[in-house]
């Protein structure tokens, strides 16, 4: 007999996956019937519903999973789901004083409730910001979204977060104006069951998330699937369409380092009593297991490189208003020799006006603007995380640069597909490449996006000499790179791609050179950026870049920049 599992979930377009599984007979192809329980209270109601057995499962928010269990409940997190982030707008009133986020710091924030969304992101939007949580945030709690948009109004409130597409219609009409937005620092919703259901439906609810990743697939792959959405969902067409390109939906393992914000966030609110939790716990690993993603590593675990600029800014006499793309240059290059790097890349690609670029790993911008400001040139920054793509949004607005640069957050290897074909002339990217594993499909996209005789410049690490056994785990642990070619398998591979080699530079000494200078540089500077950064944010910056200084220092390590042609379509 075909066991029921009872689904609770909002009726909202990133549960269509769910939809499509069930209208196409796709659970029933796994021998598992889904009855889908419609919840329209939202997470603290189906929270409530799955702890009273009414359903079985809940794909809900996972700063609200994240609290329940950490608060001693008997739910688990059996999945991911939605594994991007949840935006939030910042709006303020129409006619208020206020029109940038560092305005905010000290201003009273109203929310719905505590614990809500809205109360919650106060806290990350000041851990990102280097705000102190406790000094620095007030709030007033509204109720409704309405009370919400009238206290930005009369004033009784400066600003307050939403979700940003419920929002967007506010601000079109000129009620309320948003002034920036900040997301959800971890995947914005799980799939989680009970340990009672999970004791007595382990194997239907396994076919049930195997179900749901074949769904989730035809829902990545499928030809006018945000049409689909947006008929479905009474969306406007090109919402629908910036929402579905954006999004990544996938039953899979969960983010570590998503759920560890989670937990530092719902602490720093105070609703938690630590930030130390076994994460293990946090799920049932019969049905789900952690991952180790980018963010994972002690460089991005916690939004250091977008304080350190909000820090250095702020220190520069630059927090707000209107500024040059040179006037950034000091705090917005992360790669090795910053604007000479790019003036080396312009030179020998020929970066013009007339030049269309991708660069992938865009970082907080840097590169992209300088491109953009002293060349005048068009770009397409690409970035996988999004605190440093909503930070360089927000430099570029500053720049006035928008009509030259756009920015497009995402997974190059996601986000490819959508970009069209064959329209740039150069593909540009440093230290990005040795985070890729999946070389092959990299390269075939980077072919794709150029233009016939359009060329590829990057700058990245290469194995030199055999490294051992604990470098490859530094290198996995601490810079997310768990795959390093030799320096002909990389340019094999670029050739193998469709590529003609035009240059390669072997970069290790001078790399070497640069990587202990920094750390040096960095210590004789401590006192000053100490009281600028905080000892935190000081110690973690250096604790990375003396691990990447160490790797060099022991000869194994290869940096190197590649440069190759894309001889034609075929």
């Amino acid at each position: 007999m075909t066991e029921t599992i009872r689904v609770g979930g909002v009726p909202e377009h990133f549960n269509y996956p769910w939809h499509i599984a069930i209208e196409r007979g796709i659970f029933e192809k796994h021998n598992v019937k889904v009855e889908w329980v419609e919840q329209k209270c939202g997470t603290g109601a189906m929270i409530t519903a799955l702890k009273d057995s009414q359903i079985d499962i809940i794909i809900a928010l996972t700063e609200g999973l994240v609290s329940d269990i950490c608060q001693g409940s008997e739910l688990r997190i059996i999945s991911s789901y939605v594994n991007t982030p949840l935006c939030w707008a910042i709006s303020t009133g129409k006619n208020s004083k206020f029109n940038a986020v560092e305005d905010l710091k000290g201003q009273k924030f109203g929310i719905s409730r505590l614990t809500s969304g809205s109360h919650l992101m106060l806290y990350a939007l000041a851990l990102e910001r280097s705000w102190d949580p406790q000094k620095d945030i007030f709030f007033e709690i509204k109720g409704d979204f309405k009370s919400l948009r009238d206290g930005v109004n009369d004033n009784s409130t400066a600003a307050f977060l939403w979700e940003t597409f419920t929002t967007k219609p506010f601000h079109d009409s000129g009620e309320i104006r948003r002034i920036g937005d900040i997301t959800t620092p971890w995947p914005c919703f799980l799939i989680a069951s009970s340990l009672p259901v999970l004791e007595t439906k382990l194997d239907a609810i396994r076919r049930v998330l195997l179900a749901v990743q074949e769904s989730c697939k035809i829902f990545a792959t499928e030809e006018n699937m945000s049409l689909q959405v947006s008929e479905r969902y009474n969306l406007q067409p090109e919402d629908a369409k910036q929402w579905y390109q954006g999004v990544k939906i996938m039953a899979d393992n969960v983010s570590e380092a998503g759920l560890q914000r989670a937990v530092d966030v719902l602490f720093q609110a105070q609703v938690l009593k630590s930030n130390s939790y076994d994460l293990n716990k946090l799920i049932d690993p019969r049905v789900a297991s952690l991952l180790k993603d980018i963010k994972y590593i002690k460089l991005y675990n916690q939004p250091e490189l977008v304080k350190y600029l909000h820090n250095s800014l702020h220190s520069a006499g630059l927090a707000t208003g209107s500024v040059t793309y040179d006037q950034l240059l000091p705090f917005d290059q992360h790669h090795y020799h910053g604007t000479e790097a790019l003036d080396q890349c312009a030179k020998e690609v020929n970066i013009t006006k007339d030049t269309k670029v991708v660069n992938i790993g865009s970082g907080l911008g840097g590169p992209a603007r300088y491109f953009a400001g002293k060349y005048g040139a068009q770009v397409l920054a690409l970035e996988l995380q999004d605190d440093l793509h909503r930070t360089a949004l927000e430099l570029t607005s500053r720049c006035n640069l928008k009509p030259l640069v756009t920015h497009m957050c995402g997974d190059v290897l996601d986000i490819g597909d959508h970009i069209r074909s064959s329209g740039y002339d150069v593909v540009v990217s440093w230290l990005t490449f040795l985070h890729i594993p999946e070389r092959a499909r990299l390269v075939k996209i980077i072919f794709k996006l150029l233009k016939p005789g359009g060329f590829l410049f990057c700058e990245d690490f290469f194995e030199l000499k055999s490294l051992s056994q604990r470098e490859k785990e530094i290198l996995s642990q601490e810079v997310f790179c768990n795959y390093l070619p030799s320096l002909e398998t990389y340019k094999s591979q670029l050739t193998e791609g469709g590529f003609k080699i035009v240059k390669v530079d072997d970069l290790t000494s001078d790399w070497t050179d640069y990587c202990k200078d920094r750390v040096e540089k960095m210590v004789s500077k401590k006192d000053e950026l100490v009281q600028i950064h905080g000892q935190e944010t000081f110690d973690r910056l250096r604790h990375f870049y003396s691990i990447v200084s160490d790797l060099f220092k022991g000869g194994n390590l290869g940096g190197g920049r590649f440069i190759a042609q894309k001889v034609s379509d075929e």
